[in-house]
């Protein structure tokens, strides 16, 4: 299943920096870049259908939509900053509507201790010096890799902000057709190529993701989570639910207030 991280695809100089050593992250996407770095052993990286593996001292850069997912092996550590376009806007403009060949690349010595010292191993990151690492970071990319022209990334910015602002709502693929300007059969071979599932399956998840909110942080019941996250049924919520999160509403509420 594929996540849109909704989180990491809005907000005027966005961003979120961690060291991980253990952690995964399943098939996702969203709005913002990201960059990687591996700090120790070796990371596998799945980007647009393509593995990559990321060894100590290599970096990769996901674009904006990018289906991505990152696994580190046994004993391997490694830095992820994902962060919204203003912190490059001009790298930005510059690939705008295009597609990269590579994910992985690595920097000049020089560059590298650059970002080290002034982007992941600090305590307190500056915004101007997150900026030169970032840019820095992005042109060492960028001489590093070839580019296509990609129509896809607006298309999917079109159907993620139709999704995010109606999913509450009773819409179907039919409605994204119209949107879009496209035949009905041609949407659905689509959207089903670019995210590997259905509309209905896609809109569950952001459904899905909002009844997650509700149950974490209100005293609704269950029927009122169920509607107000644009569900038409309890049972048709109650299976969606525990299909993706492998517990019912009611379990997951009750574990989240503990």
């Amino acid at each position: 299943m594929i996540f849109h991280q909704q989180q990491n695809s809005g907000g005027r100089y966005n961003y979120n920096a961690f060291i991980y050593e253990q952690e995964s992250f399943e098939m996702h996407f969203h709005k913002n870049y990201e960059l990687t770095y591996a700090l120790e052993g070796e990371i596998e990286c799945v980007i647009d259908n393509k593995p990559y593996t990321l060894k100590k001292g290599e970096f990769g850069l996901c674009l904006p939509y990018c289906i991505h997912s990152l696994k580190p092996k046994e004993n391997s550590r490694y830095f992820v900053i994902v962060f919204s376009e203003d912190f490059v806007h001009t790298f930005s403009k510059n690939v705008s509507g295009l597609k990269a060949l590579s994910f992985k690349f690595k920097c000049e010595k020089s560059i590298e201790e650059f970002i080290l010292n002034n982007l992941i191993n600090t305590t307190e990151i500056s915004v101007y010096l997150m900026k030169s690492c970032l840019y820095a970071a992005c042109n060492e990319y960028k001489k590093n890799t070839k580019f296509i022209e990609n129509k896809e990334t607006r298309v999917i910015d079109k159907i993620c902000t139709f999704i995010e602002n109606n999913h509450t709502e009773d819409i179907s693929l039919n409605d994204l057709a119209k949107l879009l300007g496209y035949d009905y059969n041609y949407v659905s071979r689509y959207f089903r190529s670019i995210f590997n599932m259905t509309f209905i399956d896609f809109l569950n998840i952001y459904r899905l993701q909002t009844a997650l909110t509700l149950l974490e942080n209100d005293d609704k019941s269950i029927i009122d989570v169920a509607f107000e996250s644009g569900f038409k049924s309890v049972r048709n919520f109650n299976h969606c639910f525990k299909k993706m999160m492998g517990m019912s509403p009611t379990q997951y509420k009750t574990a989240s207030r503990k």
